[in-house]
C-alpha cells in the first residue's frame, strides 16, 4: 500500500497531537527512569562510605578504649602502690612510736630502779657507819628482855637488805620482829618511862620507853594499850598485847615490831637480849 504525502498530513492533522503527548510520556518516563537509577546509585554509593565511615570509627574507638586501659591500669597501680606506701610507712612509724614509748618506758622504770638502789645503798652506808659510831658507844651493861618470847622473823638490816613479803621488796628493817599469837602479852624490855603512845601509818599501834639515852619501841599491838604517857614502868611490866595493825607487815605472821634506839640512832637489840 502506498502512502502518499497527502494521506500522511492528513494522518498528522488528525492524530499529531496524540503522537506527541505519546513522545512527551516517553521522554519523561525515560528522564525518570534515568533520575531515579542515578539516585539510586548515589544512595547505594553514600551508605558504602557511612558504612566504611562508621567501620572506621569503631576500629578507632576500639583501639583508642585499648590505648587508655593499660593508663588506667597503670593510674590504680600507682594508686596502690602510693597507698601502699602510705600504709607501710605508717605502720612504721606506729612501731617507731611503739618502740620508742616501750624504751622510754624501760628507761624511766630503769632510771627509777637504780634511783631506789641507790638510795637504799645511801640509807646503808650512813646506817652503818652510824650504827657503827654508837656501837662503840654502847654500854656493854645494857641488859634487855625479850618483849615476847618467839624467834625472829624479820631480822634488824640497816647496814643490808631484807625482804617485805608485804611490800614485795627488798628493804632496811630498823627492828626486830617476834613472833607471836595474837593477843600474847607484850612486856617492856627495860624499864623507864612511857614518853609515847600512838599509831603509826606503817607500824601500827605503838609505845615508846625512855630510859636516859635510850628508847625501845613496840610497835603492832593491839587497840587495848596497858600504859600512858608519863607512867613509870619496870623491866617486865605488860605494856600491851600483840595485834595485827602494822599495814607495812600485815602479810607476815603475827608478831611484836621491837626497836632500840640510842642518842636517836638505831641499833640491833638482839645482842642485848639476856
Amino acid at each position: 500500500m502506498k502512502i502518499n504525502r497527502d494521506d500522511l498530513a492528513r494522518f498528522f492533522d488528525r492524530k499529531g497531537f496524540y503522537l506527541i503527548l505519546f513522545l512527551c510520556i516517553v521522554v519523561v518516563a525515560v528522564t525518570a527512569v534515568y533520575v531515579t537509577n542515578n539516585n539510586l546509585k548515589k544512595m547505594a554509593e553514600l551508605n558504602t562510605a557511612q558504612e566504611k565511615l562508621s567501620t572506621t570509627n569503631a576500629n578507632s574507638s576500639s583501639k583508642n578504649l585499648i590505648t587508655e586501659y593499660p593508663t588506667t591500669n597503670n593510674s590504680s597501680s600507682a594508686v596502690k602502690e602510693e597507698s601502699k606506701t602510705k600504709v607501710e610507712n605508717t605502720k612504721s612509724q606506729s612501731v617507731a612510736s611503739s618502740n620508742k614509748s616501750v624504751a622510754s618506758s624501760v628507761s624511766d622504770k630503769a632510771a627509777s630502779t637504780k634511783t631506789q638502789e641507790n638510795n637504799a645503798l645511801n640509807t646503808m652506808s650512813n646506817n652503818t657507819a652510824v650504827s657503827t659510831e654508837a656501837k662503840s658507844e654502847n654500854d656493854t651493861t645494857l641488859s634487855l628482855m625479850k618483849p615476847v618470847n618467839g624467834d625472829v622473823v624479820m631480822e634488824f638490816a640497816v647496814t643490808k637488805l631484807t625482804y617485805s613479803k608485804t611490800l614485795d621488796e627488798w628493804t632496811t628493817h630498823k627492828g626486830v620482829d617476834l613472833k607471836a599469837d595474837l593477843g600474847t602479852e607484850v612486856v617492856a624490855a627495860m624499864g623507864g618511862v612511857v614518853t609515847k603512845v600512838y599509831s603509826d601509818s606503817r607500824l601500827g599501834n605503838t609505845v615508846e620507853i625512855k630510859n636516859g639515852t635510850y628508847i625501845t619501841r613496840y610497835s603492832n599491838l593491839d587497840e587495848n594499850i596497858d600504859v600512858k604517857v608519863g607512867q613509870a614502868v619496870e623491866k617486865g611490866s605488860v605494856i600491851g598485847k600483840v595485834g595485827n595493825t602494822a599495814k607495812f607487815e600485815i602479810a607476815e605472821d603475827p608478831h611484836v615490831h621491837f626497836e632500840l634506839l640510842k642518842d636517836g640512832t638505831y641499833i640491833d637489840p638482839m645482842q642485848y637480849f639476856k
